[in-house]
C-alpha cells in the first residue's frame, strides 16, 4: 500500500512536471509573440526570428514549436496582461530569465528599427520577471550590437 501511494505521488509529480514546462514554454512563446506585434507589423523577418528564438528558449521539436505559436496566435487578442505570462517565468534562475529578456531585443531588433512600443513591453517584462535595470540596458545593448544597429 505505501509503494502504491509513492508511486501515485510520483506520478503526479512527473505530470506536474510536465505541465510547468509547458506553461514555461507558451509564457515564453507568448512574451516573444507580444513584443513582435507590439508595433503593430509582423515582417517575414520577425516571424523567422520569433521561429528560431521558440526554438532555441524552449528546445522542443519543429511540432511542438508549431502548435506553441498556434496557440499563441489563438490567445493574442485575449490577453490582457504580461503578468499570466511572467508569473510563471519569475521563479526561474537569472540566467534564464536574462535568456528570455536578450531575446526579446533580439526580435526587437530583427526588423532593423526598435520601436517605442516594443522596448516599452521589453521594459515591462524585464520589471516583472525581476531583472535588474543595469542588465535590462546591458542585454539590449548586446542585442543591439549583434544586430548591427548603430546606437
Amino acid at each position: 500500500m505505501l509503494e502504491q501511494l509513492k508511486q501515485w505521488f510520483a506520478m503526479d509529480d512527473s505530470a506536474a512536471d510536465t505541465h510547468n514546462a509547458a506553461n514555461k514554454d507558451m509564457a515564453i512563446t507568448a512574451l516573444l509573440s507580444q513584443v513582435m506585434l507590439a508595433d503593430g507589423e509582423i515582417s517575414p523577418l520577425e516571424q523567422q526570428q520569433l521561429e528560431r528564438l521558440v526554438t532555441k528558449l524552449t528546445q522542443q521539436t519543429p511540432d511542438v514549436i508549431q502548435q506553441l505559436l498556434a496557440q499563441s496566435r489563438a490567445q493574442r487578442d485575449n490577453v490582457v496582461s504580461l503578468y499570466e505570462f511572467t508569473s510563471q517565468l519569475k521563479s526561474l534562475p537569472i540566467a534564464e530569465r536574462e535568456d528570455i529578456l536578450y531575446s526579446l531585443w533580439a526580435l526587437a531588433f530583427s526588423d532593423g528599427t526598435l520601436d517605442p512600443e516594443e522596448e516599452g513591453v521589453i521594459r515591462q517584462v524585464a520589471e516583472l520577471l525581476y531583472v535588474p535595470h543595469s542588465r535590462f540596458i546591458w542585454l539590449k545593448q548586446q542585442a543591439q550590437d549583434k544586430a548591427g544597429i548603430s546606437k
